[in-house]
């Protein structure tokens, strides 16, 4: 294990958890988000986001796992053009704005890192050897982990990120924040790997039909999330190694939840969540194109609360997206 792992490995041991805040990059079904995420949005204007020191994602590396084939649902098709069109374009362009050649707000020396344009490597279906319908987050990362070391899976570096979306029928439990499609849609997540010493960067994708919103803006908020933020805050007080959030640890989509944006390329145009920036003190909502663009395309205003009111499930199908919710 190199030192930088062993250091991390550390870190995240220690870290302080609570049962009210938002543990690992939680993106909360509609109603189920406590009252002090729910006002956080409200009163990011007076700090917005902070880097506590931990390291980013530079050139997000993404590739699509489908947790066994009943996971596609007709999804694979559609998110490879997705992933491809928003991490090469100006969606990416503008996160510059957090880089990490900076101090932390603890006077750390930061990771150094510079946050570009991406790409999307694939899709691969692994044949999990945890077949259970009830996962924790504990299964999950054994799995990848797992499954990275046999070579169902690609290597994993400083910039991967390994976007996994479940079958409907199997649900994720986070101790403290509820299961997948009942308390939250999704999440991220980032640990480092006992086999090699290295960091796995990871997004939880249960299949939650249509009453979390598009599967598109549920699955930017949680890549982007991952980016600015690979090892979210396990309570509400981040510190290091987490690195953008705000003092209660919300992550740049958290803030900006109930607002959206398009990225137009690739012969698409892809629907994606908002993004909170600091050099405006609002939420970023674009349009973006592929082609190099402003920083600051638009801005919307901060969200007091997740406007989408509850949305009844219909069973735990996985809904397959209308024409414009994956590019029209």
């Amino acid at each position: 294990m190199t030192k930088h792992a062993s250091v991390l490995l550390a870190a995240l041991l220690l870290s302080p958890a609570s049962a009210f805040a938002a543990p690992h990059g939680i993106l909360w079904m509609p109603g189920h988000a406590p009252v002090r995420i729910q006002s956080s949005a409200a009163n990011a204007a007076g700090g917005g986001l902070q880097y506590y020191g931990g390291p980013v994602i530079e050139h997000a590396k993404v590739y699509v796992v489908f947790w066994g084939a009943a996971a596609d649902g007709g999804l694979k098709g559609q998110l490879a053009p997705f992933y491809a069109n928003i991490l090469d374009s100006g969606y990416m362009d503008w996160l510059k704005e957090y880089d990490t050649n900076r101090a932390a707000v603890d006077g750390r020396k930061g990771t150094n890192q510079h946050i570009g344009r991406g790409t999307y490597g694939g899709s691969f279906t692994i044949q999990p050897a945890n077949t259970s319908s009830s996962l924790t987050d504990a299964d999950v990362q054994h799995e990848l982990d797992a499954q990275i070391a046999a070579g169902n899976l690609p290597k994993n570096d400083a910039n991967t990120l390994y976007m996994t979306y479940f079958p409907s029928g199997v649900s994720i439990d986070i101790p403290g924040a509820g299961g997948s499609c009942s308390a939250f849609c999704a999440y991220h997540e980032g640990f480092v790997s006992p086999k090699t010493g290295k960091p796995v960067y990871y997004g939880v994708m249960p299949s939650c039909g249509w009453g979390c919103g598009s599967e598109t803006e549920v699955s930017s908020h949680e890549c982007i999330e991952a980016v600015t933020d690979p090892f979210p805050t396990p309570g509400d007080s981040p510190a290091y190694p987490q690195a953008w959030n705000d003092a209660s640890g919300q992550e740049i989509a958290d803030l900006c939840e109930s607002t959206s944006g398009t990225v137009n390329g690739h012969g698409i145009a892809s629907d994606v969540t908002g993004l909170w920036d600091d050099s405006i003190g609002g939420c970023n909502t674009g349009p973006w194109s592929q082609n190099a663009s402003a920083a600051v395309a638009s801005v919307s205003a901060v969200p007091a609360t997740r406007a989408l009111p509850p949305i009844p499930m219909i069973g735990a199908l996985r809904s397959i997206p209308a024409a414009g919710v994956f590019g029209r």
